[in-house]
């Protein structure tokens, strides 16, 4: 719901509410079965666990204008991080797979906001994230926000085509966890 308010407020397109465990990678259609399966057999061995996200922050990118971070010093977000690398290390470990990062520092997050919004704008956009956030916590929940992780999938995500829309965006398989 906050992301779509966001999304008119701004003006830009709203999306499905996600984290992202490893982006920019290339692989061809004849090798998607391949890499299916590979994630299939990690998925049946990883068990479900949770996500805590952390505060709202802000950006350099159209993808990353405001977000929700996941912090990943200590305990709170190890099975995401383990999973990312274990994701990272199945795609690394096939021939057929181009893994291209563009930062090798895992950062997970969950966006609520793509824009090219800058300086004052942006900062009021992470401010009513805050905001929004706050107005909806249970009072006795305290500042902290978690969810349960019970899947992943793998999306088809064009990019570099200077389209910074999530249309063409499509998933391609999803993996249970656990089993």
């Amino acid at each position: 719901q906050i992301i779509g308010e966001l999304a008119g407020k701004y003006e830009t397109e709203s999306f499905e509410p996600h984290v992202t465990l490893l982006s920019v990678f290339e692989l061809q259609q004849e090798d998607l079965k391949s890499v299916e399966d590979s994630l299939s057999e990690l998925a049946r061995g990883t068990s479900p666990f949770e996500i805590t996200l952390g505060s709202v922050v802000s950006g350099a990118s159209f993808f990353q204008c405001v977000f929700l971070l996941c912090p990943v010093d200590g305990a709170p977000n190890a099975d995401l991080v383990q999973l990312h690398q274990s994701v990272r290390k199945v795609l690394e470990g096939n021939e057929a797979v181009k893994v291209s990062l563009a930062n090798p520092n895992y950062m997970p997050h969950l966006s609520l906001l793509y824009s090219g919004v800058q300086g004052e704008e942006k900062e009021g956009a992470k401010g009513q994230a805050s905001a929004m956030l706050r107005e909806r916590l249970p009072a006795e929940g305290g500042s902290s926000l978690s969810f349960g992780v019970r899947s992943f999938e793998l999306y088809e995500t064009p990019m570099g085509t200077g389209d910074n829309s999530t249309k063409s965006w499509r998933r391609v398989a999803s993996f249970d966890l656990g089993g």
